[in-house]
């Protein structure tokens, strides 16, 4: 049962057997539905041929069914069958009336995806006239109507015994009685060899072990050969079917539009009641919900205890933890089709309070030193640091999953790899090209601040990695001596320390924050935009091109009448940069990450400083 209706009677999902839609291709023919479209095109229709087809050809059901299509369902061109509003009573607008008098029966081959298309375009015009007259009869709002279903002198069809029945069978698929693809064999997943299994998995979203509709997949190159791979028992694919529906239900999360899900694996089997499962279940999804997005989560906290309390309480060991391993399985999902985009394999719980815990405690140091704000690190702020082309989800969103599976797995990324990606966002940012990507305009005039907002959680990042130790390629050529940096203020020191920036790092970082200090004072001075930061390439700069800026800047400085004011400042970069250009070995895309990290530094600093001068004159 989904969550949206977990405040429904079970006595009334029971009654009316809502067992959900059919996916992907496979025919609708249920009777209780979320999507009336369904009751008003094929399901009907659908469900009367299954049960001609079977042993219910002769059954009330399906007689009164028949007649009820027959009665009041209209034929399409296209041989799609439609409830005709005229046959029940409204008749005053008539959804049909543009296609009435096209024969009935199968449209020609080179006309039957235009003939499918105006099949729904009925439809769904049907639908449309419908809702709205039942729901202004019952006196209901939209969002009240939950489910559908067909009643026939006041009795729902879906009660039928004979309903049901079928309903099990199409549930228990391949298992079920007399499938074709049944036979004896041996259970590869509890071992038995006394009753019939199966090799077909196609009914199955995601627990499928093997392609089975492709005969090149089966041993021997054959339809038979299928019976020598994968097999399940009547008992244990009924438990697949169920572990795929209560994941589905119960550990299905997303990040942005990327969905996971968490498949829980015990090392020996727990004893749970059905109700300690469903707690459990709950607290796992709690604690990787945090994970996937720590807003959401503070956010429920409003008007409770402390954080620190809260946070304490709310990652204590978990039931079992020390047996379980976690499975992520992020996947995007079509109506035909399901693709597995990453898993990160045997991740313990424990791991998950670790990486909240680890960035509890970064964004309450990063708070210090950069001022009030969310500096929580998680799944969603981490999508969002990673530029994704929107037009091509499948291949971009797997760049996104990699980061995800060796954070989740305790895997090393690639340092250069998570350089271009920043750098590359605050390209988006300056050139204000968000179109067609995963990065959102920000409101008007807040451009540059959310830049160095991002920016700066671009570093928090690559901290955590590197106290992780989750962090390869790089090289760091030493932490700049105190007597280096004593004409620094305090403030930028303490930041650069908790960054570990090493000496050109330093060096760069402080031609960014001049490059501020500099387009503040252009603005100051008139103009709409501020033209130092065009001498900046997002494309990377080599040394040489560092080089030229740094002499430039000292001449902007000077323009600016600013250079008095930061004389130090300047004096500790240009030692920096005279003592590692011999030995420069940072890429032109790290050169211009760290200029634009001192840059964000100074883009925030200022926006602190602001919000503390409104503190102190309140």
């Amino acid at each position: 049962m989904t969550p949206e209706y977990e405040e429904i009677d079970r006595k009334v999902l029971r009654r009316y057997v809502w067992v959900g839609n059919a996916v992907g291709n496979r025919p609708q023919r249920y009777l209780t539905t979320n999507v009336l479209d369904y009751l008003m095109g094929p399901a009907p229709s659908n469900l009367v041929a299954a049960l001609e087809a079977s042993e219910f050809a002769n059954s009330a059901l399906c007689r009164r069914l028949k007649t009820f299509v027959a009665e009041y369902y209209y034929t399409l061109p296209d041989g799609t069958r439609v409830l005709d509003p005229q046959r029940i009573g409204l008749g005053k607008d008539d959804p049909l009336s543009a296609i009435r008098g096209g024969v009935g029966g199968k449209t020609p081959n080179k006309e039957a995806k235009k003939g499918h298309e105006k099949a729904k375009e009925a439809i769904a015009s049907v639908t449309k006239l419908v809702k709205k007259w039942v729901l202004d009869e019952l006196e209901l709002k939209p969002s009240r109507a939950v489910l559908w279903t067909i009643l026939l002198d006041g009795e729902p069809l879906a009660a039928d015994h004979d309903y049901e029945t079928m309903v099990l069978r199409w549930k228990e698929g391949v298992v079920s009685k007399g499938d074709t693809k049944s036979a004896r064999g041996v259970c590869a997943i509890c071992g038995a060899t006394d009753r019939s299994v199966t090799y077909n998995f196609a009914q199955l979203d995601f627990l499928k072990y093997y392609i089975t509709d492709k005969i090149g997949a089966a041993s021997g190159v054959s339809e038979e050969g299928f019976s020598h791979n994968f097999l399940a028992c009547a008992d244990c694919f009924r438990g697949l079917v169920v572990a795929e529906k209560y994941i589905s239900q119960h550990l299905s999360l997303n990040v942005g539009p990327l969905d996971f899900l968490v498949l829980p694996a015990f090392l020996r089997e727990p004893v749970l009641s059905r109700e300690d499962l469903m707690a459990w279940a709950e607290k796992l999804r709690a604690r990787v919900g945090a994970l996937a997005s720590v807003s959401s989560w503070l956010d429920s906290l409003a008007g409770k205890k402390g954080l620190e309390e809260e946070l304490a309480d709310f990652l204590e060991e978990l039931p079992y933890e020390n047996v379980a391993l976690l499975n992520f399985l992020f996947y995007r999902k079509s109506k035909s089709e399901f693709r597995i985009l990453g898993l990160a394999k045997d991740v313990t719980p424990g791991r998950i309070s670790h990486l909240l815990k680890t960035s509890h405690r970064l964004a309450n140091r990063a708070e210090a030193l950069l001022g009030s704000d969310r500096w929580w690190l998680d799944l969603t702020r981490i999508y969002q640091l990673i530029p994704l082309n929107e037009g091509a989800r499948h291949t971009e969103f797997k760049r996104l999953v990699h980061i995800y599976t060796c954070l989740l797995a305790g895997e090393a990324l690639e340092y250069p790899f998570l350089i271009r990606q920043f750098v590359e966002l605050a390209q988006i940012y300056h050139t204000e090209n968000f179109a067609g990507t995963n990065v959102r305009p920000p409101q008007a005039g807040y451009e540059e601040a959310e830049m160095a907002r991002r920016l700066l959680q671009a570093n928090l990042f690559l901290k955590l990695l590197r106290d992780e130790n989750l962090l390869r390629g790089g090289r760091s050529l030493g932490i700049p001596s105190t007597s280096e940096t004593e004409l620094l203020p305090e403030d930028m020191r303490a930041y650069l320390a908790e960054m570990a920036y090493d000496g050109p790092q330093t060096a760069l970082f402080l031609l960014g924050y001049l490059l501020n200090q500099v387009g503040r004072a252009q603005v100051n001075a008139g103009y709409t935009n501020k033209p130092v930061l065009d001498k900046v390439n997002y494309n990377g700069m080599l040394w040489p091109k560092v080089v030229r800026l740094s002499n430039l800047l000292v001449d902007q400085l000077r323009q600016h009448d600013l250079f008095r004011y930061h004389e130090g400042l300047f004096a500790v970069m240009k030692r920096l940069f005279d003592a590692y250009r011999r030995e420069w070995l940072l890429s032109p895309e790290e050169n211009v990450f760290y200029i634009l990290s001192g840059y964000s530094y100074g883009v925030r600093m200022a926006l602190k400083a602001w919000a503390d001068k409104q503190v102190d004159n309140e």
